[in-house]
């Protein structure tokens, strides 16, 4: 028999995986409450490593530590010591490996290679049932159940549980509890012709905000986190990757005060109690449950923890704000490989985190700039972008330099809607929205527009 072929009878196996794990739970014994809900003593193939385990398990039962004393007395008293290489081999585990921090990763390693092992053992069971004699019918029925079983346990290696399949019933009864909390999560603009087109951005959802630089999208994003927290009494967390916390909170009372920030600034250095009437105005503005992150070049992943700490630490979160999207960190050299990246994770995240997701991204100006007026397909980085909102609003100027609001996306009903909206420029503040029809051109007598 050449190399080869020892080599293709030798059973699946993952000895330095399996070490890995058992080193893991010397170096954090909490780890356990992972392994343990994951894989059994069996998906060891090294009988030391099962003996190993299965003690660590009667340890951690016993609400016993588990380290290299408890270990070798474990062991000791079972007279498994020296059958699994003695304190010297225990020793080994124990600085096999620095951290658990990589635990899950070898803990689906071994798995996959239990499984493996264990589909060939259904296989020859099934041919030596057979050779033995044994009905084909019944040979295969034996081997399906067997099958099925490992098909759950490969199933979960993957992360894939049937019980999380929805049918009709589960869908309807979800739909009920749906509705009953919607009105107290969802998230609404505060412009009623515009909530009224769009209904609302539900958790899980995302809203994308495109618009040139300079047509006040920040600061309509600010507007938009601070009226949900007012309204709600839910918080809105804003991760500001451009501006410090210490800019947004000038303009946070601009909009609550109606006064400019060069104004609100003069106020803070020279009128104390005119800025403290100004602190007043933003802490029942809302300033008070809007929670902002100002760490630049964020991930999806450290995104995803701020929610989770915000959570831990303030409770429930009504919306999250990302200004913006061309600010994140991304695998990519081109701005489009990275939005291709970043967007249906972002996607991904306002479903796993159950929160409503609002982000802004800037406009390519070489597809508009024959043409004020603004498209979806505008957003800077590619069609992933709009691709993966559920709702789309362009924010623009249009000829007559008025600042326009259009539906570019709306998974609720149709997009085609514009609004011209009306804000005070100086001081932020956003008044209202209404209708707004584009301004014909007009001609001179030859046909000629002017």
């Amino acid at each position: 028999m050449n190399s080869n072929e020892q080599l293709r009878h030798v059973p699946p196996q993952a000895i330095e995986a399996e070490m890995s794990i058992l080193g893991g739970l010397f170096v954090d014994s909490q780890a356990i409450t992972t392994t343990r809900e994951t894989i059994t003593t069996d998906d060891f193939y090294r009988e030391a490593h099962r003996k190993v385990y299965r003690t660590m398990l009667d340890l951690h039962q016993a609400k016993t530590p588990i380290d290299l004393i408890t270990m070798v007395n474990g062991l000791n008293a079972k007279g498994e010591l020296e059958e699994i290489g003695g304190a010297a081999y225990l020793a080994t585990l124990v600085d096999y490996v620095p951290t658990a921090a990589n635990i899950a990763y070898y803990i689906r390693i071994v798995k996959e290679k239990a499984v493996a092992r264990k589909t060939l053992t259904a296989g020859r069971d099934m041919q030596a049932r057979i050779q033995d004699g044994q009905p084909a019918a019944e040979a295969i029925e034996e081997a399906r159940r067997t099958l099925d079983a490992l098909s759950d346990e490969a199933d979960s290696i993957c992360g894939v549980n049937a019980d999380e399949l929805i049918d009709f019933n589960e869908r309807h009864r979800q739909y009920i509890r749906f509705i009953k909390r919607v009105d107290e999560f969802r998230f609404v603009t505060g412009f009623p012709r515009l909530d009224k087109e769009i209904r609302g951005i539900a958790p899980g959802e995302v809203l994308t905000i495109a618009a040139y630089s300079g047509t006040f999208k920040s600061a309509l994003l600010q507007h938009l986190l601070l009226r949900s927290a007012r309204e709600t009494g839910l918080y809105s967390l804003f991760f500001s990757l451009e501006m410090p916390a210490v800019k947004l909170f000038e303009r946070e009372a601009s909009m609550q005060s109606g006064v400019n920030g060069y104004t609100i600034e003069h106020k803070w250095k020279n009128e104390p109690a005119n800025a403290e009437e100004i602190h007043r105005q933003c802490r029942e503005g809302g300033s008070q449950r809007l929670i902002i992150c100002e760490r630049p070049r964020l991930t999806i992943e450290q995104i995803a923890r701020y929610i989770d700490a915000t959570r831990r630490k303030y409770g429930e979160i009504g919306a999250v704000g990302i200004d913006y999207l061309g600010l994140m960190a991304a695998p990519g050299k081109t701005l489009f490989e990275r939005t291709a990246y970043l967007c249906p994770e972002l996607k991904n995240l306002a479903k796993a985190k159950n929160v409503p997701l609002i982000i802004l991204s800037q406009v390519n100006r070489d597809s508009v700039r024959n043409n004020h007026e603004i498209e979806a397909h505008s957003a800077k980085g590619g069609g992933d972008v709009e691709a993966s909102a559920d709702f789309m609003l362009g924010l623009y100027q249009d000829k007559e330099n008025q600042l326009i609001l259009k539906i570019l996306k709306n998974r609720n009903g149709p997009a085609s809607e514009s609004f011209q909206v009306n804000i005070e420029k100086s001081s932020l503040q956003f008044k209202g929205l209404t209708s707004y029809s584009p301004a014909q051109p007009r001609r001179s007598g030859n046909g000629i527009e002017i």
